[in-house]
């Protein structure tokens, strides 16, 4: 079965995470941090959803691998009835066959003995019909009566009278022996014709059946071939199923170490706000206690420290502006590879091009644009050699998408940092030449309608 990677599932599954912090655009504070952490735990649980929807799926598509089993095993049963069927209807149309033979020979020795028959018979005929000629020339019963009257005594009479007799019994009763003959030839032929006329119809009879069952077979087969189909395609979608369920279980432990770190860090920016705070606080008691000592000239020292103060805030907030704006400048992700841009974000060729493409030879370094957490790392439809690194920055959740690699260097669950190495520029999937195809998922993480897709462009 063929192993790919639906995009309709990768969605719900990629879920956000970090390991690092890129660039601050401003000081962090815990309850900044408390908020990242809401925001994995949030994912956590509809990473923990989808893997429990992905298992109800893997659990309904091998229920109704085992019902398509027992429906193939059904018709298996069938199909072997029937092939049996076919057999044995064969057999008795080859045993019709033999009988048909048979009977047309029994059909040719008949005829040949009525035509043997009929030949005696018109030789027996024609003696006798010589012989009627012959008393019909002498008279009629003359001849007989000269016979008679040629005899020597009574007892001579009677003799030749008997024999008279017996001749034209005998002539009578030969003539109508080989016409009963003929007559019995004639009642065997058509009673062998009759017999051929049945194996006949019964051999037609067998093949109205012998079509008809093939016609049977021919259904279960393709029914049979359609529930193999049927069969394979739920062991692709478990297959598909099961790795995406292992995809999730991949960010469920990226998520749990993301929040480690987050829970570390707001630990350690609570700690610095509590020794902050205490540093205030010693500083207010200390200069309550001087303010105390001197009425007179801490007036003055207030209003000097107060407009030095104001100074520092000034120059702080300027500072701070002047980092913002630099920060903001320098973007948010860094350029993932050396080459020339070729292709925008936005339709293209009358569809929507997701991303943008860096035009370079095969094998240029792939930088990862900020630091992170790989999520996925192998091979998708299109794609061909992929890497996705999920982000969390500022409280907001971003994916970036390597796409079209020659080769990968990292591995699901793997921190990375922002500029390291991750992959080679290559011309894998649906490419037309070595380029690397980069996406910027924003508030989200990648997914099969691309929904969350952005121009990578406003980030650089």
């Amino acid at each position: 079965m063929k192993k790919m990677i639906k995009p309709v599932l990768v969605a719900a599954l990629a879920a956000g995470t970090i390991l690092h912090t890129p660039i601050q655009t401003s000081a962090k504070s815990s309850s900044d941090v408390q908020s990242e952490i809401d925001e994995l735990q949030k994912k956590q649980q509809e990473n923990s959803s989808k893997q429990s929807e992905l298992e109800d799926q893997i659990n309904d598509a091998e229920a109704e691998q085992s019902d398509n089993l027992a429906e193939q095993d059904n018709l298996l049963t069938k199909l072997n009835e029937l092939n049996n069927q076919i057999d044995k209807n064969e057999n008795a149309l080859h045993d019709k066959e033999d009988e048909i033979t048979e009977t047309n020979e029994k059909i040719e020795e008949i005829s040949n003995d009525i035509v043997e028959t009929e030949e005696d018979i018109d030789k027996r005929e024609d003696k006798l019909s010589d012989r009627l000629v012959s008393i019909q020339q002498n008279g009629g019963d003359v001849q007989y009566l000269q016979v008679l009257m040629g005899s020597k005594n009574f007892g001579d009479m009677i003799n030749r009278l008997n024999a008279v007799t017996t001749i034209m019994d005998s002539d009578k009763e030969l003539l109508n022996g080989y016409l009963q003959a003929k007559q019995k030839l004639e009642d065997q032929k058509q009673q062998r014709e009759d017999e051929k006329q049945n194996l006949e119809d019964q051999k037609a009879k067998l093949e109205d059946i012998k079509a008809d069952l093939k016609s049977q077979a021919t259904e279960q087969e393709d029914l049979k071939q359609q529930l193999e189909e049927e069969y394979e395609k739920l062991g692709d979608q478990i297959l598909s199923a099961e790795e995406e369920k292992e995809l999730a279980a991949n960010q469920a432990e990226a998520l749990r170490l993301a929040q480690e770190n987050a829970e570390s860090e707001k630990a350690d920016l609570a700690a610095q706000e509590k020794a902050a705070a205490e540093a205030k606080a010693a500083a207010a008691e200390a200069k309550k206690a001087s303010a105390k000592k001197e009425s007179s000239s801490s007036s003055k020292s207030s209003s000097s420290a107060n407009s030095s103060s104001s100074s520092k805030s000034s120059s702080s907030s300027s500072s701070n502006s002047t980092s913002t704006t630099k920060s903001a400048q320098a973007g948010i992700f860094s350029w993932p590879a050396s080459g020339t841009y070729t292709s925008g974000f936005g339709g293209r060729w009358g569809t929507t091009h997701y991303g943008i493409d860096i035009a370079n030879s095969i094998g240029t370094p792939v930088h990862a644009a900020a630091s992170g957490t790989v999520s996925y790392s192998g091979t998708m439809n299109g794609y061909g050699n992929i890497v996705m690194v999920t982000h969390s920055i500022n409280g907001r959740t971003y994916e970036t998408v390597y796409a079209h690699l020659d080769s990968r260097s990292v591995s699901v669950g793997e921190s990375v940092s922002r500029g390291q190495e991750i992959a080679k520029m290559g011309n894998t999937g649906g490419s037309t030449g070595p380029h690397l195809h980069f996406e910027v998922h924003e508030d989200g993480v990648w997914n099969g309608a691309k929904s969350n897709a952005v121009d990578p462009m406003k980030f650089f």
